[in-house]
């Protein structure tokens, strides 16, 4: 039972384990209805430990920390450990648990880091949390909670509104490790942070983690910052960009896809109807009207026709050890582009229509690259490894012959540049 007079009596904070912040208010009740000093002094607080009571170094676990401000009811004492009954160091105090309103003492928007370790999150808790998290530069870490939990409902319903986001499998900084009371915990990122963490783990391929922190990203300012992280993407022309598109698409995150990639991408994962126009020659994708003694069709630019059933494809995907590749099908003859098992004299393919579709022959990565303002693809035959592009000559009616490129489909080439585009049919 806390009590004004147990409180008063007990030893002071300890001031070697924890550091002294030097905090008028520490030692003090309440005073919140007075005019007070309110930190910071200038800049920000570095760290604000909601319900903290210091570093406690106990038989169970480490919890607390050296370092920081102490968010606590009026009369609490250090609960556990060496320091069991002695006021709590740093010590900011609220009225009590229901009612917690730090505003007389700390302002708004003014702490970089609040940490709260198992004690209960409830609205107010979260609302003063909310209230005092810098939005630009702020991260809450909540220790020992189920994201599922009411605590945490609470915390992000608050959170949300300044706009800082739940990051799963954050890794956290050094001086917020080393708790081991508790076997989790919860990171909630500013933008600037989030769009660092959802950039790496695009690039490193943990589309899991990425699909997850870009669903929670869900505001206005949430969107912009994936927008931010998808154009460094395609400006980069990172090979994963698509997967991640694909992983979002089929995990509930249609809307970002919508809302943050550029048309075309939204347009190939839905199977809409596409034309795919070599960005260097301006000639569109088509089968040959004949087909040879196998029944394919030889693969084609097209001189002038970008409109018609003919030049009109869509995209089928499928995944391979965690990559999203495709399937290229066009409308007129429903035939599978593929790349020809021999070589000619440059080690280069002819590109074919069959009406078989089995096996890597017939399928591509796509890689998405921001170039002069438009997004363009590398398409890429994934058995083979080389990228689609037109022949340099014509034909005796102005077309161009569809051919995989023996060099490096990455390469600086804007032969195998292709612009993929809706084609409403």
């Amino acid at each position: 039972m806390l009590s004004i007079s147990g409180w008063k009596g007990s030893k002071g904070p300890n001031y070697e384990t924890n550091k002294d912040k030097v905090y008028p208010y520490s030692e003090c009740p309440f005073l919140g209805e007075y005019n007070l000093v309110k930190l910071p002094t200038s800049n920000l607080v570095e760290h604000v430990d909601y319900w903290g009571e210091g570093r406690i170094n106990h038989q169970h676990g480490v919890s607390g920390f050296p370092d920081c401000y102490n968010v606590n009811h009026t009369y609490q004492l250090v609960s556990n450990g060496p320091d069991k009954d002695r006021k709590i160091p740093n010590r900011v105090p609220v009225v009590n648990y229901t009612n917690c309103d730090t505003s007389g003492y700390i302002k708004h928007n003014s702490v970089k880091t609040v940490t709260i370790m198992g004690a209960p999150i409830n609205n107010s808790c979260a609302a003063d949390i909310g209230r005092m998290i810098n939005p630009e530069h702020g991260k809450v870490v909540a220790y020992g909670f189920q994201s599922s939990s009411a605590d945490i409902r609470n915390l992000v319903a608050e959170l949300k509104m300044k706009d800082i986001f739940l990051c799963p499998s954050y890794t956290l900084p050094k001086e917020l490790q080393g708790i081991t009371l508790f076997d989790n915990h919860l990171a909630f990122l500013n933008l600037s942070l989030l769009k660092d963490e959802l950039y790496k783990n695009v690039t490193q391929a943990d589309y899991d983690i990425a699909v997850e922190l870009a669903k929670s990203m869900d505001t206005e300012s949430g969107y912009e910052a994936i927008i931010e992280v998808v154009t460094k993407l395609l400006g980069e022309g990172f090979p994963n960009t698509m997967s991640f598109a694909y992983k979002l698409w089929n995990n509930g995150g249609e809307e970002i896809v919508r809302n943050c990639f550029p048309g075309a991408v939204q347009q190939i994962l839905k199977g809409g109807h596409v034309t795919i126009v070599n960005n260097k020659y301006k000639q569109a994708l088509k089968l040959d009207v004949n087909v040879d003694s196998y029944n394919d069709r030889l693969a084609w630019g097209d001189k002038s026709d970008k409109t018609s059933r003919r030049v009109t494809w869509k995209f089928i995907p499928v995944t391979e050890n965690d990559t999203v590749l495709f399937k290229i099908t066009d409308l007129n003859y429903n035939m599978f582009l593929k790349l020809d098992v021999n070589t000619d004299s440059y080690g280069d393919r002819k590109g074919w229509g069959s009406v078989s579709d089995s096996g890597a022959v017939h399928e591509y990565l796509l890689e998405p690259i921001a170039q002069n303002n438009i997004v363009v693809f590398r398409i890429i035959n994934y058995q083979f490894n080389q990228g689609l592009k037109l022949d340099a000559n014509e034909d005796s009616y102005g077309d161009r012959q569809l051919w995989g490129h023996n060099g490096d489909p990455r390469g600086p080439n804007s032969a195998l540049d292709w612009v993929i585009s809706e084609n409403d049919i």
